[in-house]
């Protein structure tokens, strides 16, 4: 393992894009940068894009630095690790091997590589190489709202007074539902309320947060796939266009919609297996030992997701069968490729249309 080599990752994309950041300039200073840093763009979101990226870290990474000195490479917020359907891609699969071969081979003594990214699959030779070469930082936000919200509640706090505001607990509570847990819409949100209020009044109140904090593109994220799993077609374009209208891409929702029919086929498939059921409006699980055996094997157990997550999406799987809802994923997962291969029309058009397929009137089978 080598300190030239550091790998930043996770879905809380501020703390780190900002970790990064500090580990670039933590090697070269900002006064050296434009002779010995390169930095390559990794928010790509088509296949013929993620190739041209991925060339050019090779290309950077293999170059050595000026007059024979320190070349430090950042291949800068990679987005498409966590794509599917770019990384089932044989050039792409390609390009990554020859990556990861030439870090496995070690780095030059005045050579140095930093890679962050959105997120990444923990199986693959891509990561399994930035691991073993280098050191890898995780910067997550929990999956579970119960692990989730007492950090972002103290952070949100600390914030507030760092700047000389208090905030009362109910009004905080409200704060973060609005927010949301990502650093990056909390540090937004407070210095919008702290701008708003002033150097008069700092105490802030529910009414504040009420009629100042805007809600976050994650919260109409969450509503916008369940709208679309509820066949809600109406309430689904509505949140799609406002997304849309707060510049989220449309690769971004139809990954979401991906990882939504996922989890609902899954969830399907353990209603078939008897092991689970709904009891009332909560979900329970089954005591059959052959679950511990068939989950010990997953990356995560979904007997560990947050109840009301897990009761929510077995509620939504219910009505549908798992062959409807292996072809709704199928649909989801093609337009996905068409949308990362094809530039002629707008992916928003595209998606939209797909929403519409998707909430029509499912058939049981």
């Amino acid at each position: 393992m080598t300190d030239q080599l550091h790998f930043f990752y996770g879905n809380d994309e501020y703390l780190v894009d900002t970790n990064a950041k500090k580990q670039v300039e933590k090697i070269c200073p900002p006064a050296e940068q434009s002779l010995v840093l390169e930095i390559i763009d990794g928010s790509v979101d088509t296949i013929d894009a993620t190739i041209s990226a991925i060339d050019n870290c090779i290309a950077a990474f293999r170059t050595v630095g000026l007059f024979g000195g320190k070349k430090v490479v950042w291949f800068r917020n990679i987005s498409f690790l966590k794509s599917l359907v770019i990384m089932k891609n044989a050039r792409v699969k390609e390009l990554l091997n020859t990556l990861a071969g030439d870090l496995k081979k070690g780095l030059a003594p005045d050579q140095f590589l930093v890679v962050s990214s959105s997120g990444v699959d923990k199986r693959s030779a891509f990561f399994k190489a930035l691991k073993s070469a280098g050191k890898v930082e995780e910067y997550s936000i929990p999956e579970r709202d119960y692990e989730a919200q007492p950090a972002a509640l103290s952070r949100a706090r600390s914030l507030f007074k760092e700047r000389g505001y208090s905030i009362d607990p109910q009004a905080l509570e409200s704060f973060i539902e609005k927010t949301g847990f990502e650093t990056r819409q909390i540090i937004n949100e407070v210095e919008k309320m702290t701008l708003f209020k002033g150097e008069e009044d700092r105490t802030i109140s529910l009414s504040d947060v009420q009629n100042i904090t805007s809600t976050s593109s994650e919260a109409i994220s969450w509503d916008f796939t369940d709208a679309v799993a509820d066949q809600k077609l109406a309430l689904a374009i509505r949140l799609f266009r406002q997304l849309i209208f707060q510049k989220q891409s449309a690769i971004g929702l139809i990954i979401q919609l991906e990882n939504k029919f996922s989890d609902l086929l899954r969830f399907r498939e353990f209603l078939q297996a008897g092991w689970v059921q709904m009891n009332g409006t909560r979900i329970q699980w089954s005591n059959n030992p052959e679950i511990d055996t068939y989950f010990s094997r997953m990356a995560e157990d979904p007997r560990k997701m947050h109840w009301f997550r897990a009761s929510k999406l077995l509620a939504q799987a219910i009505p549908y069968s798992a062959v409807n809802l292996a072809a709704r994923k199928k649909a989801v997962l093609d337009m996905h490729e068409r949308m990362i291969s094809e530039g002629s029309i707008p992916h928003d058009l595209l998606l939209e249309t797909l929403i519409a397929k998707l909430c029509a009137p499912r058939r049981k089978k």
